[in-house]
C-alpha cells in the first residue's frame, strides 16, 4: 500500500508529519510523492491566517481532483473547514489521528536523515496553548497546553541520535509551557538538561519561545550545544496594542528580556514576529513599533498583516485600510532587509557549523547554528552531518564558505 503526506504550516506540523511517515513505513507502507498513485493521502492543515485557510482548501481540493480512489485523512488546525465535505476522514488533531489509526509506541518510530529527507530531527514535546491572545485562532484548534511524557521524549531523542541526527529541534505549540501540567518539578529548562545528558554528539535548536518563558532557560543559553538562534515573537512594540492583543507582557519586560540575552557572552541571532495593521494600531502606535525595532538587536523580522479570524476577540474590531497596511509592511520590510544583511556581514570570516542538507548546482547546502543558510564545496558528507565552514562572502541571503579540514 502506498501513502503520501502533504504538510502546511509550522514546525509542529512538520514534526507530526515526519512521525506519521516513520510509523507508516514501519508498518510496511510505501511512501510516494505522487498523489495520484497513493492509496492513502494524509493532509496536515494550517489555519493561522486566512491565507493558510485558503492554502488548506486548495490542497484538499487538488487531492480530491487528482485521486478519486485514495482514503484521504485531513487533520491539523484547519480540520473544521472540511467537516461537511464528503469522502474525507476528518480528525481534529495529530493525536486523534494516531488514535484513529490505532498506532502505539510511536516515539520509537524514527526514520534516519537519508530516509526522511530531513537533516534535522523535529521533536514534538508539547501541544496546545493556554493563552488567549485576541488575534489568535490556534488555542481554539489546538486546545489547552499538554506536555508529552518525559520518558517518551527522552526515548525518541535517543533513537533519533542513534539514527544519525546531529541536531534536534524542540517543537510544539508553546514549548515554554512544557511541564506545567504534569504536577512535577519539570519545565523546559530541566527537559533540556536531561536531553543534553543523553550524548555529547548532538545539539539542540529551540522553536519559537514566548518572551515570558525565557527566564526558564536563561541559565542554559551559554551552553554551546544549544544553538545561538532565538525566535521571540513581539507582535507589536506599542503598549496599547499589546494590551488590546491581550499579550501577557509589557514592552518594558520584553526589552529587559532582550538585554539579558545580550549580556550572555555569545553572539545570538535573535528574530521576531510582528503583526502589522492590528485594528487598534494607529499611526502613533505604528511609529512606536517602528522606533523600537529600528533600535532593537533583531537580526530578522517575520512580518504578518493582521488576519481576521472568526471566533477571536479581535474579529469584532474595525479593520484598517489594506493599502495602509501594505505601506506599513513595506517600511518594516526595508528594516528587516538591513538587519538581515548586517547580521550576515557580522559572520564573515567566522567559523560556522552548518548541518548538511542537500547538494544543489554543484554546492553542498546546510543550515548554520545561527539559522543562516550556508553553501560550500565538498564531498562524502552524509545528510545530517555537521561540518566546519569558514564564512567568506554573501550571496542572496546565503553565506558562501570553504570547508575547514580536520
Amino acid at each position: 500500500m502506498k501513502f503520501t503526506i502533504l504538510t502546511l504550516g509550522c514546525r509542529t506540523n512538520i514534526a507530526e508529519s515526519e512521525k506519521l511517515r516513520a510509523v507508516l513505513k514501519n508498518k510496511n507502507f510505501e511512501y510516494t510523492d505522487n498523489i495520484g498513485e497513493a492509496d492513502y493521502v494524509f493532509i496536515n492543515t494550517c489555519t493561522v491566517t486566512h491565507r493558510a485557510d485558503r492554502d488548506s482548501r486548495k490542497l484538499v481540493n487538488r487531492v480530491l481532483k487528482k485521486n478519486k480512489k485514495a482514503k484521504i485523512y485531513v487533520f491539523g488546525c484547519a480540520f473544521y473547514l472540511f467537516l461537511n465535505k464528503k469522502n474525507l476522514n476528518i480528525l481534529p488533531s495529530f493525536e486523534e489521528l494516531i488514535k484513529n489509526l490505532k498506532f502505539e509506541r510511536i516515539e520509537e518510530k524514527v526514520l534516519s536523515p537519508s530516509e526522511s529527507g530531513h537533516s534535522r530531527y523535529f521533536l514534538k514535546i508539547q501541544e496546545g496553548c493556554d493563552y488567549k491572545c485576541s488575534f489568535c485562532i490556534v488555542p481554539f484548534k489546538r486546545g489547552k497546553s499538554r506536555s508529552y511524557p518525559l520518558e517518551k521524549i527522552i526515548k525518541e531523542a535517543e533513537i533519533a541520535i542513534q539514527k544519525g541526527y546531529k541536531e534536534i529541534v524542540l517543537t510544539g505549540t508553546q514549548i515554554g509551557d512544557y511541564g506545567k501540567d504534569t504536577g512535577k518539578y519539570l519545565n523546559l529548562g530541566s527537559l533540556i538538561e536531561k536531553l543534553l545528558e543523553i550524548s555529547p554528539s548532538f545539539r539542540i535548536r529551540l522553536s519559537s519561545l514566548h518572551p515570558a518563558h525565557l527566564y526558564k532557560i536563561f541559565y542554559l543559553l551559554s551552553e554551546q550545544r544549544i544553538v545561538p538562534h532565538l525566535h521571540i515573537p513581539l507582535q507589536s512594540a506599542s503598549q496599547k496594542v499589546l494590551r488590546d492583543m491581550k499579550r501577557p507582557y509589557t514592552i518594558e519586560f520584553y526589552e529587559k528580556t532582550l538585554n539579558k540575552i545580550l549580556k550572555i557572552r555569545r553572539k545570538f541571532n535573535i528574530g521576531t514576529d510582528l503583526i502589522v495593521g492590528f485594528p487598534t494600531e494607529g499611526k502613533k502606535e505604528f511609529n512606536e513599533t517602528l522606533k523600537f525595532i529600528e533600535n532593537s538587536p533583531f537580526s530578522y523580522i517575520h512580518i504578518f498583516s493582521f488576519s481576521k479570524r472568526k471566533g477571536t476577540a479581535a474579529a469584532k474590531l474595525k479593520e484598517i485600510n489594506p493599502e495602509e497596511i501594505k505601506e506599513r509592511i513595506k517600511i518594516i520590510k526595508e528594516i528587516d532587509i538591513k538587519k538581515r544583511n548586517k547580521f550576515m556581514q557580522s559572520l564573515l570570516n567566522e567559523i560556522l557549523e552548518p548541518v548538511y542538507e542537500k547538494k544543489e548546482n554543484g554546492f553542498m547546502k546546510g543550515l548554520s547554528e545561527y539559522g543562516i543558510k550556508v553553501k560550500f564545496k565538498g564531498n562524502n558528507i552524509r545528510k545530517g552531518d555537521i561540518v566546519k565552514i569558514k564564512a567568506e562572502n554573501i550571496e542572496k541571503e546565503c553565506i558562501v564558505g570553504s570547508i575547514i579540514k580536520p
